[in-house]
């Protein structure tokens, strides 16, 4: 009996962890991973545009009953534009910007940190975005392997990516 609970549990809480894409792992010369966190309090998409204009959806997933919600997808290379979310899985929320947008590089793990979406002071949907590498230290354990091994690169919004070499974030982040 005792041993079914246990494994009925961690079938549970596999359930509710999400499975990391293999993509990057398989291709990380063609590819970036994009991860990044925000408070999108639902497993919900994010929507972008590439570079060529064609819309590409990323997904917001949570880890357990964690209220953090984690951005993670393999990407090309390029630069995406973010134009929408929804907050709460049905109605989508369009976002338009001026720097509205982040770059992937190929073969990193491109970190684009917290994005925290609201309402600015007339009540239009607005987001912010902060990027600290630091911050990597604070991802569960199966989005930071992604970066063992491998360049960093900050994916700030409305900024340019600045590469870390794998030694180097070795030697500086807790991976």
């Amino acid at each position: 009996m005792q041993k079914t609970i246990i494994l009925m549990s961690l079938l549970g809480l596999a359930a509710c962890t999400p499975a990391i894409d293999s993509s990057f792992k398989d291709d990380p010369q063609h590819l970036g991973v994009f991860v990044a966190t925000s408070n999108i309090m639902v497993n919900t998409s994010i929507m972008l545009k590439d570079a060529a204009g064609n819309p590409v959806k990323i997904q917001v997933v949570h880890y357990g009953h964690d209220d953090t919600g984690y951005i993670n997808s393999p990407l090309a290379p390029g630069r995406y534009t973010l134009v929408g979310y929804s907050p709460d899985g049905e109605n989508a929320v369009s976002l338009a910007t001026p720097d509205g947008y982040f770059d992937i590089q190929a073969n990193c793990f491109n970190y684009g940190g917290h994005y925290d979406f609201g309402v600015d002071q007339t009540g239009k949907p607005s987001y912010m975005n902060t990027t600290t590498l630091k911050d990597i230290e604070g991802l569960p354990k199966d989005l930071k392997r992604l970066a063992d091994g491998r360049d960093v690169c900050a994916a700030p919004m409305g900024g340019e990516n600045q590469r870390l070499s794998a030694a180097d974030a070795a030697s500086q982040l807790d991976l």
